[in-house]
């Protein structure tokens, strides 16, 4: 597939919604005072709960000494907590502190309401096929996230 190919119908619309996405994402965690990474460690530990560290390491694609220093920096503004892990002695989860969920929570209740808004102005059928879309996309993405991929 050429590169126009790739460009074409509903890849360049994808292109700039993800463009304007990463864009958002630096903004939002500017705004908040956090670093990318910092941003995106929380959405996954509130997206998914509490995880091991190694866990963190794998999904931000990070190394070990590198999510200690970050999880440090997000404990001392209470957006994290470390707990004991119940499954393992050995080792702790890290969690999204109340704080944290409600600090993202204030940043990002702007955006959420416009895309409220918007849904809400689709018909039903067009909601159910822009859902089962986003829905596959989704799921390509994290195929494309994967290691080794």
């Amino acid at each position: 597939m050429s590169r126009g190919e790739a460009a074409g119908g509903l890849g360049s619309l994808m292109r700039a919604h993800s463009s304007a996405t990463m864009r958002f994402l630096f903004s939002l965690a500017k705004r908040m005072g956090l670093e990318v990474s910092e941003l995106a460690a929380l959405e996954h530990l509130q997206a998914s709960g509490p995880m091991t560290m190694g866990e963190l390491c794998s999904r931000l694609s990070m190394s070990p000494g590198a999510i200690t220093a970050l999880v440090d920096r997000l404990e001392r503004r209470g957006y994290v907590e470390r707990v004991p892990n119940p499954s393992d002695r050995r080792s702790s989860l890290v969690g999204a502190t109340e704080r944290g969920v409600e600090e993202t929570f204030r940043h990002l209740l702007p955006y959420i309401r416009e895309l409220r808004a918007l849904e809400e102005r689709l018909p039903a059928g067009e909601r159910e096929a822009v859902a089962r879309f986003l829905s596959d996309a989704a799921k390509i993405a994290h195929r494309h996230s994967a290691p080794g991929a």
